[in-house]
């Protein structure tokens, strides 16, 4: 990952404790891991989230096609 832009994000106090913790359990060797799972985790949710969307919204064009509209 060496060549992988950084970025410098302000975080609170609480989140660094989180990701504190999360290293010395020894679930993530840094800080960099954890911030990047958490990330991954966002991408999945946000992209669950857009399939649970589309569904509804094909439902809702079908029923402003059924006949007597």
């Amino acid at each position: 990952m060496s060549n992988t832009p950084t970025r410098n994000v302000p975080l609170t106090t609480e989140l660094i404790a989180y990701i504190n913790a999360q290293v010395a359990s020894g679930h993530y060797s840094n800080a960099s891991e954890v911030v990047r799972a958490g990330l991954r985790l966002l991408i999945e949710r946000d992209h669950a989230l857009t399939i649970n969307a589309r569904p509804a919204a094909h439902e809702g064009a079908r029923a402003d096609h059924r006949p007597g509209r």
